[in-house]
């Protein structure tokens, strides 16, 4: 530092520094605003799930709680009179058509059986004499040897014989009936009950002794809604074109479809409701009468419509409202009216056209000015990931506002780098362009660091001019130069 510098006994402060820093800041702060614009020009788009809006069939379930009763259910009565002798099933099991339940004392009508062949005996006695009778009176009667009356005597007698036998035929066979009345059977196949009367006990002739129940195939009754009945009723009582499932109990599903095989003709008035019967196949018993279980209607025709999912409606001021993609890709909030609820989706009656793209997902990451990157569902044929501006690039390259590989690796040796020289073959521009961008941020950072020790120096006379400091002396500190400060 020369004399003159320290006249008037004091320092001259070296107000042109800041200038001098000034130039070599501003790329570091051009380079940050383009970061940031680059990210929020990131931020603006968004990928979420897209689907092209279709029309299409629309079936629908519906579901009604019944009970179970069994297709046949038989109360066995005793129909004579008697000591039961003997019970020949065991209660609960399984019985077959016509076998042997109970036993009554058949003594009784053993005795009838015979009393009764006794007197058919007699009037086939009687009639046979009869016979002979009206032989002998016809005979007689060509020879004028007796009158037309006693004739006619005759043949009344006659008649009345053959209607003897005929009358005793008919207590005969009832009482062969009441003998075999005497040995109860089991009219269906089916469950067996519990016995009314046990061994021993006398039985009144219409008196209940057990009950079965035939569980193969097994009823349903339940009750359909009027207003069900109003939009699928001819689909029901027809029972084409639909499934009948039956949940058990537990929760678990029945693995035999069923069938509807009665709809009630009226609507009982005091439920709304129309009765209804499914039939099952139960070869295995699973299905017991009494449970309560549910009905499926499964793919009840509602005609040709569109459908959403439950997601990609929201709430909106005047109502539901989904969001669509206009040419731009941006989304367009729109009012909806919806139908039916379809379980996971909802039945559009107005609101929607066929070939618009539908947001399905993410709706709450809409926001005003938003660009949707639209990741189709369930496309009709590949298509190419839709190039956005602003969209991140594939995973394979450098993501914008990223330094490259050649880029990092000059960053570890600024002072290896010569900013003069020419690309080499290898390197494209826009690596040579990101090169030299990095080498004025790291030479804007040691200009920052020398001024400072220039004004921590400047009273040994130490300070260094950074107006005269090239990129090639970037990181390194100049000599002082005695000459200049002479002349200043």
């Amino acid at each position: 530092m020369s004399p003159a510098s320290t006249a008037g006994g004091g320092l001259r402060p070296r107000w042109w520094l800041p200038l001098l820093l000034c130039p070599l800041l501003l790329p570091a702060c051009a380079v940050e605003s383009d970061d940031e614009a680059t990210e929020a020009q990131a931020d603006s788009h968004v990928e979420l799930p897209v689907q092209e809006v279709k029309v299409e069939a629309v079936s629908i379930s519906r579901t009604y709680t019944g009970r179970n009763r069994g297709s046949r259910e038989v109360q066995v009565r005793a129909r004579v009179d008697g000591i039961i002798h003997r019970r020949g099933y065991t209660e609960g099991s399984v019985v077959e058509e016509g076998q042997k339940l109970f036993q009554i004392d058949p003594t009784r009508y053993e005795v009838h059986v015979q009393r009764a062949e006794a007197e058919l005996e007699r009037a086939q006695a009687e009639e046979r004499q009869a016979e002979r009778e009206w032989r002998r009176v016809s005979e007689l009667y060509e020879d004028d040897a007796i009158s037309g009356r006693e004739r006619d005597a005759a043949r009344s007698e006659l008649d009345l014989a053959q209607a003897g036998v005929a009358l005793a035929e008919a207590e005969l066979a009832n009482a062969r009936l009441d003998l075999d009345y005497t040995t109860v059977e089991a009219p269906v196949t089916g469950i067996a009950g519990l016995e009314e009367l046990s061994e021993g006990s006398l039985v009144d002739s219409g008196q209940l002794l057990t009950s079965i129940t035939q569980l193969d195939p097994i009823q349903v009754r339940f009750s359909i809604p009027e207003g069900h009945m109003s939009a699928f009723g001819s689909q029901i009582q027809s029972g084409v074109g639909f499934q009948v499932l039956l949940t058990k109990p537990n929760g678990e599903a029945y693995p035999e479809p069923g069938r509807i095989d009665f709809t009630e003709a009226a609507i009982d008035s005091a439920t709304g409701t129309v009765r209804a019967r499914a039939v099952f196949a139960n070869p295995d018993r699973e299905l017991m009468p009494g449970q309560f279980v549910r009905i499926t209607l499964s793919d009840l025709h509602l005609g040709w419509g569109v459908r959403v999912p439950h997601r990609a409606v929201s709430e909106g001021v005047d109502g539901p409202q989904i969001y669509v993609l206009d040419d731009e890709d941006k989304p367009v909030a729109r009012q909806l009216s919806l139908d039916h609820d379809l379980g996971e989706y909802f039945l559009v009656k107005q609101g929607l056209s066929e070939g618009e793209r539908l947001v399905v997902d993410g709706i709450a990451s809409i926001e005003d000015g938003v660009v949707v990157i639209p990741d189709y569902m369930e496309p009709e044929a590949e298509q190419e990931t839709p190039r956005v501006l602003g969209a991140l690039p594939p995973a394979d390259g450098p993501a914008a506002g990223e330094p490259s590989d050649e880029a990092l690796e000059e960053d570890q040796e600024p002072e290896d780098r010569d900013p003069d020289r020419a690309p080499e073959e290898d390197e494209s521009p826009e690596d040579e362009a990101d090169n030299g961008e990095e080498a004025r941020e790291e030479s804007a950072d040691d200009e920052e660091e020398n001024g400072d020790a220039q004004l921590d120096n400047g009273d040994n006379g130490n300070g260094e001019d950074a107006g005269e400091r090239t990129d090639e002396g970037a990181g390194e500190e100049d000599e002082p130069d005695d000459n200049n400060d002479g002349d200043r």
